[in-house]
């Protein structure tokens, strides 16, 4: 269990951190919630909503986990825990009056690693198909997705807190808007956008900033944790308000809370499992490079053998030039001393 860390006091609602997965599918469970959350970021009305929740194991459980200070219930507990992925299918009106369903795809990441992450879940989402009636014939068609993530890091390029990205047809010859929709290109690509947490700062003057003050990520009750904080806004929106009650009841309940800390646990467990794996990756590298300083130092001796060598040989061949040398001497010499 954490050690609780002191915390600036501050007024307020005590709530649990929609940040963690467990608090979040509390959150979109609501339908209401869920309608007016997504609404705030697409700018249509939802006329109807069922939400197609997906969970992956979070581990692939192996003895190497044991190593860390955990009550069997907490092993137990972990073996079985899941990253929550929130998929809807959403009926929205559109502005000229038309109806037409979607696929909405909710994901939060904690790091930029997750981007490989999002990509296959995009793989799966365009390969959906849903049922629809044209003309009262029923059918079945691809639905055109749009995504929400809510990043738990920041990105360097801007600090805005909600970047979305819609699909503008233009004349790729005249440069000329097109306004129409077409479904080829709706089924191929999609709107997107992207909500970085840590930049919320509580502002209450719109309704997507009143929506985003319940995910501000400030006045925590513990600042190791942060599974739960202090709400201290006032708002007269009522479904923010909402928001606010179901996160309050969710802290309150002492198994949903319990559930938020075993995530924590989990994050814990992940993060040092890679903080141990870089550790191991930078002893690789550090020994591969002392490996090449070796290697180096290796090559200086052979070099500078093979020059030895080659003076060796020099030597040699001096040697045989002397001893030659002398050896005609030498014959010289006797040849004289026997004409005397």
């Amino acid at each position: 269990m954490a050690i609780k860390t002191p915390t600036k006091q501050v007024e307020g609602i005590e709530i649990a951190n929609p940040a963690y997965d467990a608090a979040f599918k509390r959150l979109m469970e609501n339908s209401r919630v869920a309608s007016y959350f997504i609404e705030s970021f697409i700018g249509e009305k939802i006329e109807d909503i069922t939400m197609l929740p997906t969970e992956n194991p979070m581990f692939k459980w192996s003895r190497k986990f044991e190593k860390f200070n955990m009550t069997s219930e907490e092993i137990e507990r972990l073996k079985t825990l899941s990253v929550i992925r929130l998929d809807f299918v959403a009926t929205i009106k559109t502005d000229s009056g038309e109806y037409k369903k979607v696929l909405i795809e909710i994901q939060k990441a904690r790091d930029s690693s997750d981007v490989m992450r999002f990509r296959n879940y995009l793989a799966e989402h365009y390969k959906r198909k849903d049922s629809v009636r044209k003309k009262g014939i029923k059918a079945s068609e691809p639905l055109p997705v749009i995504t929400i993530y809510l990043l738990g890091f920041n990105l360097k390029e801007t600090d805005e807190v909600v970047i979305s990205v819609k699909r503008v047809l233009s004349s790729g010859i005249t440069k000329k808007q097109l306004n129409i929709k077409i479904p080829f290109i709706e089924y191929l690509t999609h709107d997107s956008h992207i909500i970085q947490l840590a930049r919320i700062t509580g502002k209450m003057k719109t309704r997507i900033e009143k929506v985003l003050s319940v995910f501000e990520q400030r006045y925590f009750l513990d600042d190791t944790t942060k599974i739960s904080k202090k709400y201290p806004h006032t708002t007269d929106d009522q479904v923010v308000c909402l928001m606010v009650e179901i996160l309050e009841h969710v802290y309150a309940d002492k198994d949903q809370r319990a559930e938020i800390e075993l995530e924590w646990t989990s994050l814990e467990v992940l993060n040092s499992l890679v903080l141990d794996r870089e550790k191991a990756i930078a002893k690789l590298q550090t020994e591969k490079v002392e490996d090449k300083k070796t290697i180096a130092e290796q090559d200086k001796t052979i070099a500078k053998l093979q020059i030895e060598k080659v003076e060796d040989k020099k030597t040699i061949v001096e040697q045989d030039k002397r001893i030659a040398e002398l050896e005609r001497l030498l014959k010289q010499v006797s040849s004289e001393d026997i004409n005397i």
